[in-house]
């Protein structure tokens, strides 16, 4: 077990470092591997870590600006959950717990040879984004006692994962209008929703009425005017939710504004990431299909490439106060959604991408997909409590959990089977 602590603990003080320089790092060692220009490499590194670390800020932006106001819909209307919402906390958890780091890696080696036998098209260099194959591990780890049990789960997870990134992939590329070799597994945040979300749009596209509802984000500019406009729209969703949540007038506007700001600026953020990203997948495209023989391997990028599509915006817009509803009322559900509010960007997104752009479409899978995360939430609080207790969490203070990790559903699945076969 000498080498594997070894491992564990270079690895551990490699996610140590912000995320900001780790990305610039990951990127500049995968842009020289394919071959990019030095120049092209360091220029497409500082924009990469520039876009997410826009994204972020405005992510925080709208996570700081939401809580208040959330918080007071839940005392001034007098709703009671069981399970605290730690939103993106949970990578600390993810990141400290010991269990998954020699998982991660031993995927990381089994992924080349994955794709040189043809069983997936995705190099998974996207490797920030295994933290919640981690958490996973950590959950297993705590709950079995058992090190490589929670190994092979990481690899469990992240195999599934690759596989409904080679599903999703044409369609996220498609609707994007990204050039072919882009991939978007994100640790099953983002293509395994994707994934969900094309049985439920088969369906939709065969219920009478339905299916002939097909509700543009130009339909909406053009029939509504000025109050389509994604700004405006933040704007008004803002002020809704803060007039709903008893905060004042000027609390109200100053939401109202916060949150037109932020939707103003995410696409144009991801516009940066974007950007640096392009160089290194017209490269890695020729150095791939070079080395492995094959001319279909796919770069796995971070799923923040691909918010920028019109729908995206007013499908995350209408869907907040929605969310926020299904998580306060929905039977079985013991966590309201403060901080997980978040990633219904990013869920829009994936759903988006199967839709073609339906915002009406939209709406309705993503419903069903917020009440997956909240079940799933509430079903893993108890081994998410248990986790953090083994790190200093007083659990004296209560349950925790998360959409975006304990609730996310594969996370939910791969636990659950572990649990069966393993007796925990």
């Amino acid at each position: 077990m000498n080498i594997v602590s070894e491992v564990t603990d270079i690895l551990s003080a490699f996610f140590g470092f912000d995320s900001a320089v780790t990305i610039i790092g990951l990127f500049l060692f995968i842009a020289l591997i394919v071959q990019v220009p030095i120049k092209k490499a360091i220029l497409g590194a500082i924009k990469v870590s520039i876009g997410l670390q826009g994204i972020m800020l405005i992510v925080g932006l709208i996570q700081q600006a939401m809580l208040g106001p959330v918080n007071n819909i839940i005392q001034v209307y007098g709703f009671s959950k069981s399970v605290i919402d730690i939103g993106w906390g949970c990578l600390s958890y993810a990141f400290g717990n010991p269990y998954g780091y020699f998982g991660v890696l031993l995927f990381l080696i089994l992924n080349v040879f994955l794709v040189y036998i043809r069983f997936t098209d995705t190099l998974y260099v996207d490797v920030f984004n295994t933290w919640r194959a981690m958490l996973l591990a950590g959950l297993i780890g705590v709950a079995s006692n058992n090190f490589w049990v929670a190994t092979a789960a990481v690899i469990v997870f992240l195999v599934i994962d690759l596989k409904a990134a080679d599903i999703a992939a044409p369609y996220i590329e498609k609707i994007n209008g990204f050039p072919p070799g882009g991939s978007w597994p994100h640790g099953s945040h983002f293509s395994f929703q994707a994934c969900i979300a094309i049985p439920l749009e088969w369906v939709l596209r065969r219920t009478p009425i339905i299916k002939d509802i097909n509700l543009k984000a130009e339909t909406i500019e053009e029939k509504v005017g000025i109050f389509g406009e994604s700004t405006v729209m933040g704007a008004v969703v803002g002020i809704f939710i803060g007039a709903l949540s008893q905060i004042g007038v000027m609390g109200s506007l100053l939401l109202g504004v916060k949150m037109a700001a932020a939707f103003l600026l995410l696409p144009k953020m991801a516009s940066i990431l974007v950007e640096g990203w392009f160089p290194v997948i017209r490269n890695a495209k020729k150095a791939l299909t070079s080395k492995l023989k094959r001319d279909d391997v796919r770069i796995a990028l971070d799923c923040s490439t691909v918010i920028g599509h019109a729908a995206v915006t007013p499908t995350t817009l209408i869907m907040y106060p929605i969310a926020l509803l299904i998580s306060l009322v929905l039977p079985g559900n013991q966590m309201i959604a403060t901080v997980s509010l978040i990633i219904v960007l990013w869920e829009s997104a994936a759903v988006n991408a199967i839709t073609e752009g339906n915002i009406f479409h939209n709406i309705i899978i993503e419903s069903f997909i917020v009440a997956l995360f909240c079940w799933g939430a509430s079903l893993m609080a108890t081994p998410m409590t248990a986790l953090a207790g083994t790190m200093k969490y007083d659990v004296a203070q209560g349950a925790i959990s998360a959409w975006d990790a304990t609730g996310t559903p594969l996370v939910v699945l791969v636990y659950k089977a572990f649990g069966f076969v393993f007796g925990f």
